[in-house]
This record gives C-alpha cells, structure tokens and sequence, in this order.
C-alpha cells in the first residue's frame, strides 16, 4: 500500500490516520504492540523517518506509548486527544463521527456557557459595540434572507469573539478547537431560512446579555442556543443534563 506524495510531512500525516483507523474502531486492544518502524516503512512503501513521524504523531495525540527499548503500544481509550486533527479523522473513517460529535457537543455546552458568562463580565465598552454590530449584522442578513456562506461567517465571528473576550487564554483555545471540528457538520447541515432566524434570534439574546453585563443571563441564553444547535445537526444525543 505505497503512499505517493510529495510532501514527507503530508505523507506522515496521511500514514498517521491510516495507523488509527483501526485503533479506533477497536482491532487492536489497549496494551498490544503495533508493528516496527521498519515492518511499517515495507508495509505501507514509505521510508524509516516517515514511519517514525506518523508513530511520533500518534504518539503526541495520546493514542501509542512508545519507550525506548519497547515495542510501541496502544494506549487506551480514555487517554487519546480528540482535539488532534489525525484522532478526529480516524473517528469519521472508523463511523464513529456521529459519537464523537455527541460528546464534543456535551463539551462545548460546558465550554461556550462558560465563555458567554466571562465575556459579559470582562468585555469592555469597546468590545461590546463589537457585540452588537455582529448581532446586528446577522439579524439583518437573516430577515432579508441573505447568503448562507455570509451568516455561517457571522456565527463564526460571533462565537470567535466570545472566546477572546473570556479573559481566559486556555478556555479560549479549547474552546476553539472543539468549535473548529463541529463547524464543519455545522456548515454542511444546510439551515432552513426558519433556522437561520432562529440561530439570530438565539445569537441577540445572548448578545444583549453580554453587552448588559449580565453573566447569568449570557449563560443560560448560550446553553440554550447549543442545546438548539445540537438538534440542528441531528446529534444523536442530547447534552448531558437536558
């Protein structure tokens, strides 16, 4: 199974995620080795150093323990970074998208409640004119029925500006990277013109919140609106405490 591309980095990303699959769809137990460097380089027609990277990259990702001396295990379940590029694609192509969406939507009612709640107490004057010009955009752009490429762009900036005025680097940056893998099946679930209302009816009240710097009511409007969203994208599962 020789993998031809140019790029030695590309290649290992690509040998990466073919290494995971099978992780993740539980062929291979937590504890058992996974083949050499050099069983990998013949197996699959590419070099030692490639083979490397790719176990170095799963390795990063939680997935493999590798120590010096030792074959390479797996690592449990429990311990793999979902948040990594190569975990999550493993998890699409292994037919488990549907499950790692639920859980990530349980994260982000936790994370962005959160965020909503710090962004009304910490934005400034400033920040909240900024608030209310998104809002105002995406309720404009939804009542006269504009592009959805154009609010899909709003909501993006929206949730982008809350994370940043959190006050709080790393919840900030995770919430980031779990709203940067739902985004996808977000954009892909086509909202009807009714949802697309509704998504900037649900996006002013928690605006209006956060410029009136009333935190309880930031987080119970932005817990609202992803419970809403996750019932958009048809998660099979509702969010814990629903």
């Amino acid at each position: 199974m020789a993998i031809t591309l140019s790029s030695r980095t590309k290649v290992s990303e690509d040998l990466a995620i073919l290494l995971a699959e099978p992780l993740a769809k539980g062929e291979v137990a937590a504890g058992d080795p996974i083949a050499s460097e050099v069983e990998l380089a013949e197996t699959y027609g590419v070099s030692r150093p490639v083979a490397r990277e790719a176990v170095q990259m799963l390795a990063l990702a939680g997935m493999l323990l590798v120590q010096h001396g030792k074959r390479t295990t797996v690592r449990p379940e429990r311990e793999w970074n979902v948040l990594s590029p190569s975990v999550q694609i493993a998890f699409e192509r292994a037919g488990r998208g549907d499950e790692l969406r639920r859980q990530l939507y349980e994260v982000r009612l936790v994370l962005e409640s959160a965020c909503a709640g710090l962004a009304a107490h910490h934005a400034s004057a400033e920040e909240r004119d900024h608030v209310r010009t998104i809002i105002e955009r995406t309720t404009e752009l939804a009542s006269s029925h504009g592009s959805m490429e154009r609010f899909l762009e709003l909501d993006r900036l929206f949730h982008g500006l809350l994370y940043s005025l959190t006050g709080n680097l790393p919840l900030s940056q995770i919430a980031r990277e779990v709203q940067g893998y739902l985004s996808s099946s977000w954009e892909s679930s086509k909202l009807t013109e009714p949802e697309m209302a509704e998504s900037a009816r649900q996006h002013e009240v928690i605006g209006q919140a956060i410029i009136s710097g009333d935190t309880e009511a930031a987080t119970k409007a932005m817990d609202h609106h992803i419970r809403w969203a996750a019932t958009i994208e048809r998660v099979d599962s509702e969010p814990a405490g629903s």
